[in-house]
């Protein structure tokens, strides 16, 4: 009798700390799982960094630096291009999922506005291109 309430302890101490983690999982757009995640749960919440402003988006365009932000935006869309030849014409060109052209822009200064207001929610690509040089970003709006 001593080892059944040993072995039933030993079961309840598992079982409450297997009972802190819980599975988290991705979705694409076609609804097929995409990743899964196991997130570990403890009783202090303060672990959680919440950020209020989401994180800018950089990328290499030969020796330029491009930098979008914010991702995911609400409507309007800053593209940050730095360094690199101004011989070089810019263009920003903002294509649907489906692969439709909405907007071709011309950069001048160094921070470009890309307004997304007027698009309902969703993912659309941002390609960015320098001469025969591009780059592409997955932007989303909400």
């Amino acid at each position: 009798m001593k080892q059944f309430y040993l072995l039933f302890s030993f079961m309840l101490v598992f079982m409450s700390s297997m009972a802190q983690n819980m599975v988290s999982y991705a979705y694409d757009n076609a609804g097929n799982r995409i990743s899964r995640k196991i997130v570990l749960i403890g009783s202090n919440p303060n672990h959680v960094k919440k950020s209020a402003e989401p994180a800018p988006v950089d990328d290499q365009l030969g020796e330029r630096k491009i930098t979008i932000y914010p991702n995911p935006t609400r409507g309007a869309l800053a593209v940050e291009i730095t360094g690199g030849n101004d011989k070089d014409a810019i263009q920003l060109i903002l294509f649907s999922a489906q692969g439709v052209q909405l907007q071709n822009v011309k950069v001048g200064a160094n921070i470009t506005p890309v307004n997304m207001s007027a698009y309902s929610s969703g993912w659309y690509v941002l390609r960015v291109q320098a001469g025969e040089k591009a780059t592409e970003f997955k932007i989303v709006k909400q």
